[in-house]
């Protein structure tokens, strides 16, 4: 597994040169926290998979896949649904086609523009819908429970990591306790520091444990048993992971 993950690496160095690029590329913790975070999706998958047991063949749909193809943890759950014989699509409303340069056989589904906010499948079209933090970028309360609602729809089962917003770093700005601040106080500092993207609810709305226990009390206790567990990294809980299945 970790020789199919350096050459995947590989690939994505390669694809970076001809100028994908994401955010924080050259900050000094960039490439500590991609192996850190590596480690913690790896504990994330395994909690899906004990809890999951997929058959071979079934259907998973990754939604908010990310275009970078330069970090070590970058899309890393792909090869890993691969290797348990899973068929894999991939939707999002940045451009990815040439991540089937790196994944080989997956499929994609096209995003109108228009309606960025929908998936583009029928009703219960997959077996699971993966989301690994993506759920702490789409804005707004409301905003995060029309994503959970939507990938609801067409999955029969969920697997949803959010990074925890009480871990002592945060992870997209690498600044410490700052994002333990009520949320306008936190994002007046942002901006402050020069971090006008990561200060804009509509970009970064972090997520505890309780929040997201509420939105899934909000929008699947009618139709899915749910669970929520927490990873721990770096002395603390990291990430909370949403496994949800339906009745």
């Amino acid at each position: 597994m970790l020789a199919q993950q350096r050459t995947l690496f590989d690939k994505r160095i390669i694809l970076a040169k001809q100028g994908i690029d994401y955010f924080y590329r050259g900050h000094p913790l960039s490439a500590l926290q991609a192996r850190v975070s590596l480690k913690a999706r790896r504990q994330m998958f395994q909690r899906w998979l004990q809890i999951a047991k997929p058959g071979s063949g079934e259907s998973v749909l990754d939604v908010g896949t990310t275009p970078d193809c330069e970090r070590l943890d970058s899309n890393c759950m792909i090869p890993w649904f691969q290797a348990q014989n899973l068929r894999v699509s991939l939707c999002s409303p940045e451009p990815i086609a040439h991540l089937r340069q790196i994944f080989g056989d997956i499929a994609i589904l096209e995003v109108d523009p228009a309606k960025a906010d929908l998936i583009p499948a029928k009703d219960r079209s997959f077996d699971w819908i993966a989301s690994s933090a993506v759920l702490e970028h789409v804005g707004a309360t409301g905003r995060q429970a029309a994503f959970l609602a939507e990938c609801a729809r067409v999955g029969d089962g969920l697997f949803m990591t959010t990074p925890n917003r009480f871990h002592w770093l945060e992870f997209h700005t690498k600044l410490p306790l700052l994002h333990w601040l009520p949320k306008k106080l936190h994002r007046r500092c942002l901006k402050l520091l020069g971090l006008h993207f990561w200060a804009q609810e509509s970009n970064l709305n972090l997520l505890s444990k309780v929040d997201l226990t509420k939105l899934a009390r909000e929008v699947l206790t009618a139709e899915f048993h749910w669970e929520i567990q927490a990873v721990w990294t770096l002395g603390m809980v990291s990430n909370c992971v949403l496994l949800a299945k339906r009745k």
